[in-house]
């Protein structure tokens, strides 16, 4: 359901949806005790005994700077970090943990996001912490709440959707005729930014020369890697060719020779977006080219102990290659080859069949 607000947002500020609702949730919060009595009930199924709190927007300290703070009679107990499609900064979530691990304790780290974004937020969360050493034991999910652990550091880090957060404040006003009209408008404008709906382009989107220079970017390393991984035997073009439509582009080729496992491999746009893992993924059909029901068997357990993400979507196994960042092209395309080299590992103990035909 769209509604004047949304559409404005949409027409002339779709660039700043998270900003937008972040005002708008706070203007909520703040106004609108019965809301706010919400918010409570939400953070307390997580800590129970959280103190009353007043949530004010976007301060600054130590160069952290959450969307939204919750502040009890004297110090900050709550950061809120508002997601719709946008990635996480270099400080999430791990300088805001370790801020908020100054402060009384406990206190908590509310991420929310899209509803089809949830598991991906989640394992990128999850991996940060990981990465920087931060230990973490399960809290189980509570009413509104999809993830939610406690860290070393002291703090909660919890995850919930925009859907699940508005339909926890919503109960909380079904008497109140302004604050449910007001979470409506919010509720509007999520929906319409949580959609695949099309979005006005902006002179900023057009004239930013960044985005087809990254573009371009993925495009050549993509092509250094296919060359590497031809030249160190790891993959078999033979006469297959590449492919591209509107939605990836890339090309077809074999494991090892030419009659081992056929793959498609590249940039998948659809697949980038939908689980923020990669640009880079490798696509295996169910045909006798890809042979996926053979190679999910191999591949799926693999990737759970390696930490590789994989999903099946339209009969096909996807597997995300992931990149090395922060390094030189150079070692972006090695580890990318190494990655490839390694699942042609797993997939050697497959029979070859008699090749019929070649893709492209």
């Amino acid at each position: 359901m769209q509604t004047v607000f949304s559409h404005i947002v949409q027409k002339r500020l779709s660039q700043v949806n998270e900003d937008v609702a972040t005002d708008a949730l706070t203007f909520v919060l703040h106004s609108r005790e019965s809301a706010r009595r919400g918010m409570m009930k939400l953070i307390r199924g997580i800590i129970p005994d959280m103190p009353p709190l007043l949530f004010r927007t976007q301060q600054t300290e130590d160069s952290v700077r959450p969307d939204m703070w919750g502040y009890d009679e004297r110090e900050p107990r709550v950061f809120v970090e508002n997601k719709f499609w946008a990635g996480l900064t270099g400080n999430q979530p791990v300088a805001y943990l370790q801020l908020l691990a100054k402060y009384t304790q406990p206190a908590l780290l509310l991420v929310i996001g899209p509803d089809a974004r949830e598991q991906t937020l989640w394992r990128e969360l999850s991996r940060r912490l990981v990465d920087a050493g931060i230990a973490s034991t399960n809290l189980g999910a509570s009413a509104g709440i999809a993830y939610c652990v406690t860290t070393a550091l002291g703090p909660v880090l919890a995850l919930t959707s925009w859907t699940k957060l508005l339909h926890a404040l919503e109960l909380e006003v079904t008497d109140d005729q302004l604050a449910a009209s007001d979470l409506g408008q919010l509720r509007a404008l999520c929906e319409t930014a949580d959609s695949d709906a099309f979005f006005p382009i902006s002179p900023a989107e057009v004239t930013d020369q960044r985005t087809p220079a990254f573009i371009l970017q993925m495009g050549s390393i993509l092509q250094a890697s296919v060359d590497l991984a031809v030249a160190e035997g790891v993959l078999h073009i033979g006469e297959l060719r590449p492919q591209a439509s509107w939605e990836r582009t890339g090309r077809y080729a074999r494991f090892s020779d030419g009659q081992g496992i056929g793959v498609w491999f590249g940039i998948h746009f659809p697949l980038w977006k939908a689980h923020a893992e990669s640009p880079f993924w490798l696509l295996f059909s169910q045909s006798e080219f890809g042979r996926a029901n053979e190679v999910r068997p191999l591949l799926e357990p693999w990737a759970a102990r390696e930490g590789v993400f994989t999903t099946v979507e339209n009969h096909e196994l996807a597997v995300a290659v992931d990149i090395a960042l922060d390094e030189e092209k150079d070692q972006v395309v090695r580890s990318c080859v190494r990655r490839l080299a390694e699942i042609g590992k797993v997939l050697q103990s497959l029979r070859p069949r008699q090749v019929s035909g070649e893709h492209g």
